[in-house]
């Protein structure tokens, strides 16, 4: 069961569903509402008729109310904006929110939102104060806690599964964290240290590693960062299970790779 906040256009259900892991998206959160609509079409396919095409325009408007929604992605619309849609916009727009379990923007979602017996909750956070390119537009805060930029959106994170956490509710199994390699740079990297011990506090341990998508059969060298923290509740004898585990299957070691790309080439010769 699979949680996927800033969830775009679906991307993490698309690998899972192309590695041939089963899963259940349970929820999915992203403000964007031309996401929203193709993330629905991609991977629910056509719209079908629901409640919301019975609707008056007056009524959709108000269903959406309690939504905060982006025309953009980058700052929240407007009541004009939304207004101004069609009565059939408005329609796609509620049948994908309401498909695709999506509870919209991160800043809204509570601890008890997420479903107890989530295994997966993936968050690939905005990189644009991250990345190199962050400069041209002079907002170099990064991740930091004050920065009110669109990259320390990822402490939303932290207060959600705090909320859950503080409340002595399950914990997501595991957390998947997906951004551009500059976050361990040495700019970023006492913000991420202290994610990383936030995490920690809350029972996770984590495993971070920077993979070149050129090592993984795609024709891009293309470096990304990502962190897979596993809950153990402060297990000690998982945690020496999982650092085993984790040295003996090295992504960043591209000898190591390199066998699992032999064995995916047996499996389709076979």
């Amino acid at each position: 069961k699979v949680v996927e906040t800033f969830s775009g256009i679906g991307a993490q259900a698309a690998a899972l569903r192309n590695i041939g892991v089963e899963h259940e998206i349970v929820g999915t959160a992203d403000w964007d509402v031309y996401a929203i609509l193709a993330y629905d079409l991609i991977h629910n396919g056509k719209p079908q008729k629901t409640k919301y095409n019975k609707m008056t325009k007056d009524e959709l408007l108000k269903e959406l109310e309690k939504y905060t929604l982006s025309m953009d992605g980058k700052k929240p619309a407007t009541k004009k904006q939304i207004e101004n849609q069609t009565e059939d916009f408005l329609i796609r727009l509620c049948n994908a929110i309401y498909r695709t379990n999506n509870m919209v923007s991160v800043t809204d979602i509570k601890g008890v939102n997420i479903p107890n017996d989530t295994d997966l909750l993936t968050y690939s956070f905005p990189c644009q104060d991250l990345s190199s390119a962050g400069f041209w537009h002079g907002n170099k805060g990064g991740i930091a806690r004050d920065a009110n930029n669109r990259s320390s959106m990822l402490w939303q994170i932290e207060r959600i599964l705090l909320e859950r956490y503080n409340s002595v509710m399950s914990m997501p199994k595991f957390l998947l964290m997906e951004n551009v390699a500059n976050i361990v740079s040495n700019r970023h990297i006492a913000n991420f240290n202290e994610w990383k011990k936030s995490l920690n506090k809350m029972g996770y341990e984590n495993y971070p590693m920077i993979l070149n998508a050129k090592d993984f059969g795609i024709p891009q060298k293309r470096k990304r960062f990502y962190m897979l923290s596993i809950y153990t509740n402060h297990n000690k004898e998982l945690k020496k299970k999982l650092d085993k585990y984790f040295l003996e299957h090295n992504l960043e070691n591209s000898e190591y790779v390199k066998t699992l790309n032999k064995i995916i080439v047996i499996k389709i010769i076979i």
